[in-house]
């Protein structure tokens, strides 16, 4: 998977002449300064990023130099300092970054700075040579691309230490970094960046195995192997590292996760390899591609130091236009009198996202998209029932809309409507209840491989002939099961009315509404009937009708908790008026 990723970004940074990653590159918040040949500072950077959007001033002269700059002079982690007291975190004699704390505090010392450019002076007798690995390594990287320019290393030494603690136009009480860099041509910051990185790149040099006079590491991204953790390593090879790479793949694969950190940090942390087409993109939560030819997609995060790759999944296609169009229908006619907007949703979708959008916003009141990545004991819902239900339907809604898999979706937004449908119904929102009914049903017969039931035109003719019935001279039995469990919360309804408490719902409903068989339906209801009889008028028709059509039926399937629901939450046909 990584290779095939690798192969698709290799091509574009050959395409963008190696400044694909520099172009997107979105430096830290701070002040930046470049120093000229003669010493003079020709350049002061601003760098602050904009918490919300993830902007930052890209208009400001002298930035595009910078980021290439501090790009090459990054170290990859602070476990890999040049500076023994991790105080500078500059890589390289071309640049001294520093935290400005660290100069008001007082950690930053003269002694800090000559201990920093000591070590740059020879790196491989200073810092290298306790590893044999690494020294190796080093040792290649100056046969090949010479020693370090002793003269610049102390030149450059020279003006921090008469510059650093008095510079003018800088604000040090910012809790940012003071980034310093010395003006040279680009392929100097780029081979000094290799002579930082190099020995440095990957996880451990104790896994490196040299192969016909090339050597192989194992990269650090998002890998880890020591001591403490020896059951990473696989023990039945010689070389116990899960992967090795040569120098140049893995310089490669540094690039492509620091390219994956500057989408990160520029708030997209959803990312499409189209190995088809060659492509790589990346897209804020709850944004995608049109369309992905065949390839991978990766959710990702900003870790200490890199981006992680923490979801990743196979796209063998995806399509953000949907080939069938969803239709939200109004099956039961609601008007919605106290929340219009409801009623301007029931419409046709064509696009992943939006019918992604609809059923966050009906079932999970808008917490789903902010959530989908969220860990569990991060999400600040206090509602227990929705967050549950967020997080047992997530996976699938999230694999449905942003990768088009559509595996397993029916079933869990049919068992999820419900719950969400019988949470409103407990909290007494009816509204919401009516809106929710007709997204699960509107979901089912899209979802569903056989053309679904008219719900519209079943509810309807539940609630005419129920309420005929209720009506009636005579007691008229019920047909159906549906009928049945209709009536049921309509009697429900109708009893608990009754009652003169002040938090009356949930309590009294509750135990009806997930009573698993039809014996405690008929137990809960007659507990009900029992305890306010004494408030049903003596001799009142439509509730002796509605008493006898539950006790005289006996239903043969699984309770319909939908039907009973519905029938609790529609107007109750005992308060009825009669039509003159």
């Amino acid at each position: 998977m990584l290779k095939e990723c690798l192969e698709v970004f290799e091509k574009i940074l050959r395409e963008s002449g190696g400044k694909k990653v520099v172009d997107t590159y979105i430096p830290a918040d701070g002040t930046y300064l470049i120093v000229d040949k003669d010493g003079n500072i020709k350049a002061n950077v601003e760098i602050v990023k904009d918490k919300k959007t993830k902007e930052i001033n890209r208009n400001q002269s002298g930035f595009e130099k910078v980021c290439f700059y501090d790009y090459q002079s990054q170290l990859i982690s602070m476990n890999k300092p040049i500076d023994p007291k991790k105080v500078i975190h500059s890589n390289s004699y071309l640049s001294f970054f520093v935290k400005k704390d660290s100069i008001v505090s007082g950690k930053l010392t003269e002694a800090v700075i000559d201990g920093y450019y000591g070590i740059l002076e020879n790196p491989g007798e200073k810092k290298y040579k306790k590893s044999r690995e690494a020294a190796k390594i080093y040792e290649r990287f100056e046969e090949a691309e010479g020693k370090v320019n002793i003269e610049a290393v102390r030149k450059n030494a020279s003006w921090i230490k008469t510059h650093i603690f008095q510079l003018e136009d800088v604000d040090l009480k910012r809790k940012d970094y003071l980034k310093i860099f010395f003006e040279a041509e680009d392929t100097e910051y780029e081979r000094e960046g290799r002579r930082y990185f190099l020995p440095n790149i990957y996880n451990n040099n104790e896994y490196n195995a040299e192969i016909n006079g090339v050597v192989y590491g194992m990269p650090d991204n998002n890998l880890g192997m020591n001591a403490k953790k020896p059951f990473l390593s696989i023990k039945s090879r010689k070389y116990p590292a899960p992967y090795l790479l040569d120098g140049d793949d893995v310089i490669l694969q540094k690039q492509f996760f620091d390219y994956l950190m500057n989408l990160v940090s520029s708030g997209k942390y959803q990312v499409y390899v189209d190995t088809e087409r060659k492509k790589i993109s990346g897209y804020a939560n709850g944004d995608a591609p049109d369309h992905v030819e065949s390839g991978y997609y990766f959710r990702i995060r900003k870790g200490k130091t890199e981006a992680e790759i923490y979801d990743q999944d196979i796209i063998p296609g995806y399509q953000r236009k949907l080939a069938v169009p969803f239709c939200f229908q109004n099956y039961l006619g609601c008007e919605h009198e106290h929340k219009p907007e409801y009623k301007e949703r029931y419409q046709i979708y064509d696009d992943r996202l939006a019918v992604g959008k609809v059923i966050d916003e009906v079932f999970f009141s808008k917490f789903l998209g902010n959530n989908y990545t969220v860990d569990a004991g991060d999400i600040s819902i206090k509602d227990e029932v929705l967050k549950q239900n967020i997080l047992f339907s997530r996976d699938a809604i999230s694999d449905w809309v942003f990768k088009g898999t559509d595996n397993g979706i029916e079933k869990i937004l049919d068992q999820v409507g419900l719950k969400m449908i019988k949470s409103s119904a407990l909290q007494d929102y009816r509204e919401k209840v009516f809106w929710q009914f007709n997204l699960r049903w509107s979901l089912r017969d899209y979802f569903s491989k056989e053309k679904g039931e008219n719900m519209g035109e079943i509810i309807t003719e539940i609630r005419n002939k129920v309420e005929m019935k209720v009506l009636s001279a005579e007691t008229v039995p019920v047909e159906n099961d549906r009928e049945y469990y209709y009536c049921v919360g309509q009697l429900a309804g109708y009893l608990i009315s009754l009652s003169k408490a002040k938090d009356k719902k949930q309590s009294l409903i509750s135990p009806l509404l997930n009573a698993k068989m039809d014996e405690e339906i008929k137990r809960r209801l007659l507990q009900l009937y029992k305890k306010y009889n004494y408030s049903i008028p003596e001799g009142y028709k439509r509730v002796k009708n509605l008493l006898a059509m539950v006790e005289g039926y006996v239903p043969d399937g699984m309770v319909d908790q939908e039907m009973v629901i519905l029938g609790y939450t529609c107007d109750n046909v005992i308060y009825k008026k009669e039509e003159k």
